[in-house]
């Protein structure tokens, strides 16, 4: 059969080829006039281009010869048409179903906001009106185009919309914490069963999951309420900007998957939601907060798979793994975990619980809240409403025959005292207090109303932790501190130990790191630091004399992570104080000099 020409379609998209190879030969002129870059970097992207086959712009930043700023605006003024950065450019989320998801990825083009039968869009090729078209009729509304780098679109496509072959949102199940299932449209406000606020509420929690965050917070302030995530520790800005309007039914919605009142907008409220992602099971603990601009909603997620801790994996050093090992073996006493909210102590008795779980011996906990399961243990929860308490829960677990008991958090004199005496009387008593360091734990009993003649008997050891972002291993590089940072790490910089940092790159979603790890100290308290306790020692002394014993500070145990690549020197200084102590300095000179004389030979 003979062949009758092109279709149309065909020829239109012939021609915006040729148009834009014409245009690409212009970018690399234009560049190179403009002294953005020399000939030799445009003929090096040229033979890229031949074999990567990727637009020129995007190939020149990727061999390091363009700004990403630089592009931008080359194109901006080559097209007429406005140029953003989707990294400080904020999103509408609610105008994401506007184009769907699989044209969204298709047509690599992403939907900013909506002004009346106006649609902004993000694209890489801003003058391709065959695309325009296609935005148009998919959309049913008038394109604004704007031109936005290709790289930033596929990046910000995942941050959206999820993985190109999943539906995101579709995979997320919400369950009520006894399992039952939530229904749908029960006392539910009009504005909540938009499509829209469900969609843009299921994308905010699968994100969160996706990209590992063990906190959402949902802010409003004038003009919007902002998403921010917590992830290894620290908070990041999401680009996700909900429009004022919105505020009210997101945050209702969140309140009814969390059952709540949605009427009471005056008072705090906490909550709890079961969720399931691809087989995951994830507790969220939901609190909400009246502000000026409306209600900030937090939530907490508790992911139980990525929490299966054994003591062998949370990071302990070895020296401080055995000490902790040999406090435990003797079943008896009070052994503390310390340390402010948020350094892992929760982790690290969860672990050491399950170090401890055998068939004959029974464990029971007391915790607010309880944020993971253990098979085999009797966990509790405190209800202060309920007039279940630590010191009355306390004083309940001890008549249910435990060997080991978890007190969540001793918090006040009474609870201190009916830990002692459980400890008296034969227990193992594990326990949180919040303090600094080690030796200021044996002070903070005391000073809760502990006598210490009972403090010395009953202590057996106290662990102090802190979490400090690992580097990541892929762009961690040698750099250079700031002025600041070289005059706090000056003696440690000439005593031989180097100052590295991650440039950020795709492993690290560009923060230069991934991941926690535990700096710890431990204080093992023996028939001498006994007697210091006794005499009214402070904890200056105490330290003191638990150094010549080996005793060694967190910053100590800091070091030898930096040293090894785990984290670096200003991730530390910012968890942990600083501390030049010239023994210290002493094993690094040492090291320093090992190091060299093997790079010599």
């Amino acid at each position: 059969m003979a062949t009758i020409g092109y279709p149309l379609f065909e020829r239109r998209t012939a021609a915006v080829a040729r148009i834009r190879e014409s245009a690409e030969d212009r970018l690399g002129t234009r560049l190179r006039d403009d002294g953005l870059i020399s000939g030799d970097a445009l003929r090096k992207a040229l033979m890229h281009q031949r074999s990567e086959s990727k637009p020129l712009g995007e190939i020149l930043i990727a061999i390091g010869e363009l700004k990403p700023d630089d592009l931008r605006r080359t194109l901006s003024v080559m097209l007429d048409v406005p140029a953003v950065d989707l990294a400080t450019t904020p999103c509408d989320p609610m105008v994401l179903d506007d184009l769907p998801k699989n044209k969204a990825f298709e047509l690599s083009a992403i939907p900013l906001f909506s002004v009346e039968h106006q649609l902004t869009v993000a694209i890489p090729d801003p003058d391709n009106l065959i695309k325009l078209d296609e935005l148009r009729f998919a959309t049913g509304k008038e394109i604004l185009p704007v031109l936005a780098l290709e790289s930033d679109i596929e990046v910000h496509l995942k941050t959206y919309y999820g993985e190109r072959e999943t539906t995101g949102g579709d995979d997320l199940e919400f369950e009520r914490p006894d399992g039952s299932a939530i229904e749908e449209g029960v006392e539910i406000e009009e504005a909540v069963e938009d499509r829209p606020v469900v969609r843009l509420v299921n994308m905010v929690i699968v994100r969160a999951i996706q990209e590992f965050a063990s906190d959402i917070h949902f802010e409003p302030q004038q003009g919007g309420m902002k998403v921010r995530y917590r992830i290894d520790g620290r908070l990041r800005p999401k680009p996700f900007l909900i429009p004022s309007q919105a505020i009210s039914p997101v945050v209702s919605r969140i309140k009814i998957l969390s059952n709540l009142d949605i009427s009471e907008r005056r008072r705090p409220q906490d909550g709890k939601i079961r969720i399931r992602y691809r087989g995951r099971a994830i507790d969220v603990r939901t609190s909400t907060c009246p502000n000026i601009y409306g209600e900030k909603v937090v939530l907490r997620l508790l992911d139980k798979e990525r929490q299966d801790y054994s003591l062998d994996t949370i990071g302990m050093s070895p020296h401080v793994l055995e000490s902790w090992r040999k406090m435990l073996h003797r079943r008896q006493g009070i052994v503390l975990v310390t340390g402010p909210t948020g350094s892992g102590k929760s982790s690290t008795l969860y672990a050491t619980l399950r170090h401890l779980n055998e068939p004959d011996v029974n464990i029971a906990t007391l915790e607010d809240p309880v944020e993971y399961e253990l098979k085999g243990v009797s966990q509790s929860q405190v209800n202060v409403r309920a007039g279940f308490t630590f010191a009355g829960g306390l004083r309940s677990l001890l008549r249910q025959d435990p060997d080991i008991i978890l007190v969540g958090e001793i918090r006040d004199a009474e609870t201190a005292e009916i830990a002692v005496q459980a400890a008296l009387t034969g227990h193992l008593v594990l326990a949180t207090l919040h303090t600094n360091d080690a030796p200021t734990a044996v002070t903070r009993l005391v000073d809760m109303g502990v006598p210490r003649y009972l403090a010395a008997a009953t202590m057996m050891g106290v662990l102090a932790q802190r979490l400090i972002r690992r580097a990541c291993p892929d762009c961690q590089a040698e750099a250079q501190p700031d002025d600041i940072e070289a005059d706090i790490f000056k003696p440690i910089l000439e005593a031989g130990l180097s100052f590295h940092e991650g440039s950020g790159c795709a492993t690290c979603n560009g923060a230069g790191y991934n991941g926690r790890t535990g700096v710890h100290e431990v204080l093992e308290i023996d028939r001498n630091l006994q007697q210091l306790i006794s005499a009214g020692s402070d904890e200056q002394a105490i330290a003191d004399a638990a150094r010549d014993r080996g005793y060694r500070p967190m910053w100590w145990d800091g070091i030898d992570k930096v040293r090894g690549g785990l984290s670096t020197l200003r991730e530390l200084a910012r968890c942990v104080s600083v501390e030049n102590d010239e023994r210290e300095l002493a094993v690094i000179r040492e090291e320093a000099a090992a190091d060299s004389h093997s790079v010599a030979e």
